[in-house]
């Protein structure tokens, strides 16, 4: 018994890693990640000038500004049929913030980028409506 679970968990994990690599296999033939979401890269980038790409693998990438105000990254992660966008920020001043949207892979990128700008101006309204400091902005 235990030895038929152990084989059906090795598959399992065997088949993920295949599908994972394949994933790769794919992006790669799409351009890599900064190709297959340029207009969502370049949306992204055109909100500071000092914004550049940290890093990038098969099936992720990070991009971001940094500087003695903190820092802001959003890190793009391709998914199974989706694609997985973190941001977070860190702050000496405002503190560290996060939030996390996920999208279909193909679905056009600059309603990704006005659904995140939108998520992120809430998000921004909504901390400063509960800071401590509001009464004196």
């Amino acid at each position: 018994m235990w030895t038929f679970i152990i084989i059906i968990i090795v598959l399992i994990i065997v088949k993920f890693l295949y599908d994972k690599n394949q994933q790769r296999v794919q992006i790669g033939r799409q351009g890599g990640m900064t190709n297959k979401y340029r207009t969502l890269i370049d949306n992204l980038m055109s909100g500071h000038s000092n914004t550049k790409i940290f890093q990038e693998t098969a099936d992720s990438l990070s991009l971001g500004v940094s500087g003695a105000g903190g820092i802001t990254i959003f890190r793009l992660v391709q998914t199974f049929g989706n694609i997985t966008i973190r941001w977070k920020m860190n702050s000496p001043l405002f503190g560290k913030h996060k939030l996390k949207w996920e999208f279909p892979e193909y679905m056009d990128q600059d309603q990704m980028f006005v659904q995140i700008t939108i998520d992120l101006a809430k998000y921004q309204e909504n901390a400063m409506n509960t800071s401590p400091f509001k009464d004196m902005l």
